[in-house]
């Protein structure tokens, strides 16, 4: 085969060697290669680092608020595994201690709150966050909905969440006091 015969047929496959070549440089000698998630991942950490620093400079503050909790309850509606904690509290709460977050879950009865406190970290725990970037504090929101459409689905009940401490404005962890709320509250 000669070059020109070559060229035209394979000029997709040179496309996309140079895009791959570009998106996911060859890993360096010595070096385990990196597959084609590893690049996809930190491809999309950027992309969404960027897009909240767009969102945050364009929007007004309650809008882009009200988007990243929806968008936190998007996440969680997502877990295919939360439906089968229906009801059922505790078992839910020892779920959640041996996930990957390690989320430590405290029940009060008396008060009818739950208390989620992660370990300590420095960042986020979102997997869409970059530790390339400073994530801004504003993406807490996102976790506030999170938190808010989780125990909606366990407890079955309407619940307020409030951020009592978190990585990205200034503490060592994050943590989220889950008030479940009266009938009557969660019917206005």
């Amino acid at each position: 085969m000669n070059r020109a015969d070559f060229l035209k047929k394979c000029s997709g496959g040179l496309c996309a060697c140079i895009v791959a070549n570009e998106v996911a440089p060859a890993a360096s000698a010595g070096s385990a290669p990196t597959s084609p998630e590893d690049w996809r991942l930190r491809f999309i950490r950027r992309r969404y680092a960027k897009l909240i620093g767009i969102l945050s400079e364009k929007m007004d503050q309650k809008a882009l608020n009200v988007v990243l909790h929806e968008l936190g309850g998007y996440c969680s509606s997502t877990d295919a595994s939360l439906g089968q904690y229906r009801g059922d509290l505790e078992g839910y709460c020892a779920h959640l201690r041996q996930t990957a977050s390690g989320d430590e879950v405290a029940i009060d009865r008396e008060r009818n709150a739950i208390t989620v406190t992660s370990p300590l970290r420095t960042d986020c725990f979102c997997p869409w966050i970059s530790v390339e970037h400073q994530t801004p504090a504003v993406v807490c929101n996102c976790s506030l909905g999170w938190q808010q459409a989780t125990w909606e689905t366990v407890t079955g009940k309407k619940v307020q969440v409030d951020l009592k401490e978190s990585v990205l404005r200034g503490g060592k962890r994050c943590v989220f006091e889950v008030r479940i709320l009266p009938e009557s509250a969660g019917a206005a």
